[in-house]
């Protein structure tokens, strides 16, 4: 990331053509889009949903697209209103921005999802962000909470270790869910299970549609994972660094953090040292609602952080992360890079997030630095349940002990 003196040095030699200033004009859109969000290069940006009454369908009088600039600058401040990228409004989160989907089409570094599919909306780009309003069913999501549950007569065997129910469970007499791991410096307090295929064949193929996947064995097993009062998942990258990357020792100031500059030589564990290969996707989907401002958000806390060649735009010209240029005092897992903007993800029932930790293996699998994202804790009486969807960018690859199934949780086929 670079300061605002070193901006005024690039301003030259980088493109932000791409920074888009959205300011939404709330007396018109009070109750389509409630809540004005400002973009500006380096400042903070936080998309937190706020409670408003969702409608049905957005009027066509107020469906606008926002100009596209072709010019190298950044584009002006424009007033718009909610963008639709397909006819199907029913399925719009009204709470979020709904971006045109031209520069995540133009840009060639990351894997193209199936931009067709029914409610898909991109509500940030550089990194690019999708959610799916009502992806999974009410009936899916509450099935997919009961698999993380042992009544007693479900027919199934526990994955793991087994506790009494603590009165929050749904339905629950005994939980049967596993520590997870977090590993290095991360904090991970949550836990889960992990399906086997078979249980899931309809999740994995709202999967494969959504991601557009042309081998299923792409898709890792499904992982369902609860948070309650006060767990978390610091912050983290869904990527794999290569072995013994600088990642491995902590926040440290290296020119190849992720230990990218020698992948298209060794490649990481996870794609079992195939070169240039990664964990290049990520889809979870919340399974409870969590009142607003009660805590459970998703929170990519660093946009900005990761820059590419020289200084400049990551999502034009890619390269490893430099973490030698952090600005603050070396506190272990607490970076600086001047101001950043941020993106919030309330916990919504049957809503999927999407987003790209790193780039398609033709372009070197390089991780990126700017969807470092973190579980933030549900606060006092809450709890969220979350599956997720990991996808890597060749069939074969390996995971940690806690992301394998170990048999068939219940009977319950979804």
């Amino acid at each position: 990331m670079i300061t605002q003196h070193q901006l005024h040095q690039h301003k030259h030699h980088c493109s932000f053509t791409s920074l888009l200033l959205l300011i939404v004009n709330a007396t018109t859109l009070s109750t389509v889009l409630v809540g004005g969000l400002s973009y500006a290069p380096w400042a903070s940006t936080t998309l937190i949903p706020v409670v408003a009454p969702a409608p049905t369908s957005i009027p066509s009088s107020i469906i606008t697209k926002p100009p596209v600039s072709s010019s190298s600058a950044a584009v002006a401040a424009t007033t718009t209103t909610v963008t639709t990228n397909n006819d199907n409004h029913y399925y719009r989160n009204p709470h979020y921005p709904d971006l045109p989907f031209d520069n995540y089409l133009a840009n060639p570094f990351f894997k193209r999802i199936n931009t067709d599919y029914p409610g898909l909306q991109l509500i940030h780009e550089e990194p690019y962000i999708f959610i799916v309003n009502n992806f999974l069913t009410d009936n899916e999501c509450d099935r997919l909470i009961q698999k993380t549950i042992r009544t007693g007569n479900s027919g199934g065997s526990s994955s793991g270790c087994t506790s009494k129910n603590d009165g929050k469970g749904v339905g629950a007499t005994m939980l049967s869910l596993r520590p997870q791991i977090g590993g290095g410096s991360v904090i991970r307090t949550s836990n889960g299970v992990v399906c086997e295929n078979e249980e899931v064949p309809t999740i994995r193929q709202k999967m494969v549609d959504l991601a557009n996947v042309s081998d299923c064995r792409q898709l890792q097993h499904l992982k369902i994972s609860r948070y309650t009062e006060g767990q978390e998942f610091s912050k983290h990258t869904d990527a794999w660094p290569t072995e013994c990357a600088p990642v491995s020792k902590g926040w440290v100031n290296e020119i190849d953090f992720f230990g990218d500059r020698k992948r298209p030589i060794q490649g990481c564990w996870s794609s079992r040292n195939k070169p240039s290969h990664n964990n290049y996707m990520t889809c979870l989907v919340y399974l409870n609602d969590i009142p607003q401002g009660m805590g459970g958000s998703t929170t990519f806390p660093n946009i900005g952080l990761h820059t590419g060649i020289d200084g400049c735009n990551f999502y034009k010209n890619p390269s490893p992360m430099d973490s030698t240029i952090r600005q603050d005092d070396g506190s272990e897992w607490d970076w600086s890079f001047g101001h950043h903007q941020s993106v919030t993800v309330h916990p919504t029932k049957g809503m999927a997030l999407l987003h790209f930790c790193s780039l398609l293996p033709e372009y070197g699998g390089i991780c990126d630095g700017n969807t470092f994202h973190r579980a933030d804790p549900p606060e006092y009486g809450q709890e969220k349940f979350v599956t997720q969807q990991f996808f890597a960018s060749c069939p074969y690859w390996d995971v940690p002990e806690d992301s394998q199934p170990i048999g068939r949780i219940s009977n319950d086929t979804i």
